[in-house]
């Protein structure tokens, strides 16, 4: 229940197009969510200047930002709906130990498999 209700207040920040300033303490739970690697899925960031996140909503911490680069998949969670799109997945960039959540628009896969989920 109060997952959902962090997801609420992000979607609703998005959608009235005002970024929320700082997590609420429910988001700020969910921003250090647990995850684990289900997949040995690997794939690429086409993008330039993506931002991948302590959480999978716009209001959790950026840890850096990453252009054109492989990154290794390993479960996805529902988050900030971002221009439609809100699966977020848990990636780890190849020959790094830098991780964190990205948008799945913005990765080489559309869909959310359910074998997947964290």
């Amino acid at each position: 229940m109060l997952r959902r209700g962090a997801q609420a207040l992000a979607v609703l920040a998005v959608a009235v197009g005002t970024p929320a300033a700082t997590a609420t303490s429910a988001e700020a739970a969910v921003c250090s969510t647990s995850w684990s690697n289900k997949s040995d899925y690997k794939s690429g960031i086409s993008a330039t200047n993506v931002n991948y996140r302590s959480g999978p909503y716009t209001s959790c911490d950026p840890y850096g930002q990453w252009s054109n680069v492989q990154v290794f998949y390993h479960c996805w969670r529902y988050g900030t709906t971002v221009n439609g799109e809100n699966v977020w997945w848990h990636v780890r960039k190849e020959g790094t130990q830098q991780q964190g959540w990205v948008l799945s628009s913005y990765l080489g896969i559309w869909t959310a498999d359910p074998a997947w989920q964290c």
